[in-house]
Formats: C-alpha cells, sequence, structure tokens
C-alpha cells in the first residue's frame, strides 16, 4: 500500500514562498505592456483630427442637403406660372437648415436661386415650355451680402435642378 509521504511544516512553508515570490510581472513585463498600450493610444490620437473633420464635412453635407431640399420642394409645389423665369433670390438659412431673414443673427448659410439659365433637351435648339433649370448656389456665411462669384469660388457649392411639369 502506498502511505502519502509525510512532509514538514518547515518545507511546507518554504515551497508556498517560492510560489508567492515567483507570482506577478516581472519589470521587462510591465514595461512592454506599457510600451504596446502607449503605442496604441498614439495611434488613436493619431486619428482623432481625420475624425474630426470628416465629422465637420458630413454635418455640412448634411445642411446642404436640408437646404436644397426645402429650395426644391418650394420650386416643385409652385404653380408653373408663378416660377420665375429670370432674376436671381437670395434665402437665409440658420445652422440647423432652417429660412430666417437677412437681418438674423442666426445666418449660417446663404443660398442663392438663379432662374437665368434656360433649359434644352439635348439635340434640340429650342426651348421647351415646360422645363425649367435653376442653379442653386450655397456658401457657409453668416454675412447677409455674401457675394456668389468666380473670385470666391471655393467657399461656395452649385447645384442643378431640373423643373418639369406638364401643365
Amino acid at each position: 500500500m502506498n502511505t502519502p509521504a509525510f512532509t514538514s511544516p518547515s518545507s511546507m512553508k518554504r515551497s508556498s514562498l517560492r510560489r508567492v515570490s515567483s507570482a506577478g510581472f516581472s519589470l521587462v513585463e510591465v514595461a512592454l505592456a506599457v510600451a504596446i498600450a502607449a503605442l496604441a493610444i498614439i495611434t488613436l490620437l493619431g486619428l482623432l483630427p481625420q475624425g474630426l473633420e470628416m465629422s465637420r464635412k458630413t454635418a455640412l453635407l448634411n445642411t446642404n442637403s436640408s437646404i436644397l431640399e426645402q429650395i426644391i420642394r418650394n420650386l416643385e409645389n409652385m404653380k408653373w406660372s408663378d416660377i420665375p423665369t429670370s432674376g436671381v433670390t437670395t434665402k437665409y438659412y440658420s445652422d440647423q437648415g432652417l429660412e430666417v431673414t437677412s437681418d438674423s443673427k442666426e445666418i449660417s448659410f446663404v443660398a442663392e436661386i438663379d432662374y437665368s439659365k434656360q433649359a434644352t433637351l439635348p439635340q434640340s435648339e429650342t426651348l421647351e415650355p415646360y422645363l425649367n433649370r435653376v442653379i442653386i448656389r450655397v456658401a457657409t456665411s453668416s454675412s447677409p451680402t455674401f457675394k456668389f462669384g468666380t473670385d470666391n469660388r471655393m467657399s461656395y457649392s452649385v447645384f442643378n435642378h431640373l423643373i418639369a411639369k406638364s401643365r
């Protein structure tokens, strides 16, 4: 029969002390973990400006889309005889894309609607009686006197829209 070997209390203390003293991380392991964490944090911080710029551009596109949607919806709902065939109209919008008056302190966008370009169909020289071309320019500006022109072309976006009605 096998009987368990007797261990003395002093040998148990030594083996448990060895186990306790060998538990934990060495200085090299801690330094390596800190270096890996620092590399990950630096990488994420490097991506932060790009993320913020993308967020800003997305917000600008969203507001421009909202402004365009309002202008086009208003034009589509007008009677054909009420849609101007020439001239320019200026409208003002808040940072949320809501229309405001020209004397408002909430102006963040200026939109210009140009009716002066006539619409023709491809391979046709005649003007179509129920087809109208509208050029919409949207600028991010708080100035109600913003001038759309070729000298500041980079500060606004241009959109074309055709309005077609059967009568």
